[in-house]
């Protein structure tokens, strides 16, 4: 066992093919890159990183002294495993107008029922004129005014419900890799919080 703990840690991850995080930003600990040890060495480590959604994304060599923390078995780590596992499912289909959009109404209207009856997640854009936000989550109620979005995190957690004034509507997403993303971590969100 080295004096190191870092490197017993790394060597160890790169033999099991595990996952690990490396925090290096003292001014900012809840920056990280996340990817497979493909090298330690006394010194220095490098590793092969994957992107935000689970897809290679580069090499990042560094020195052993800068690291803060290694993460392993993390929340993030097995989001990365899973959007890995459904790479396929994370692939948009091609945009179809949503059925029985030619019905009248608006574009935005037709999306939203679409998205209720699909129980599909979306991105609203939410715009006052002096702020804009963006609500990921399910239709779970619509009518001529308003709208009522099951609000979701990033990760797929539940954080509540917005009702929204259609009026205050901007814009919607739907079937984009971002959503896809949230959908997967929402369906599989107990096995994510081992």
């Amino acid at each position: 066992m080295s004096e190191n703990l870092f490197v017993d840690v790394l060597r160890k991850a790169r033999k099991n093919r595990d996952l690990v995080c490396v925090y290096r930003n003292p001014s900012d600990l809840r920056q990280f890159t996340i990817g497979y040890v493909s090298h330690v060495g006394d010194d220095d480590y490098a590793l092969q990183l994957l992107g935000r959604d689970g897809r290679p994304d580069g090499m990042e060599v560094g020195t052993l002294e800068d690291i803060i923390e290694v993460r392993l078995e993390a929340r993030v780590t097995r989001q990365m495993h899973l959007l890995m596992e459904n790479a396929e499912s994370l692939e948009p289909g091609p945009a179809s107008w949503p059925a029985g959009g030619d019905k009248g109404g608006s574009c935005l209207e037709s999306a939203f029922d679409q998205a209720l009856r699909d129980k599909s997640v979306v991105r609203v854009q939410v715009s006052t004129g002096d702020d804009e936000a963006w609500i990921n989550g399910i239709v779970s109620h619509l009518t001529e005014t308003h709208v009522k979005v099951d609000v979701l995190t990033h990760d797929g957690e539940p954080d509540g419900q917005s009702v929204l004034n259609l009026d205050d509507i901007a814009g919607l997403q739907m079937g984009t890799r971002e959503e896809l993303r949230v959908a997967l971590f929402h369906k599989h969100r107990m096995h994510l919080y081992l």
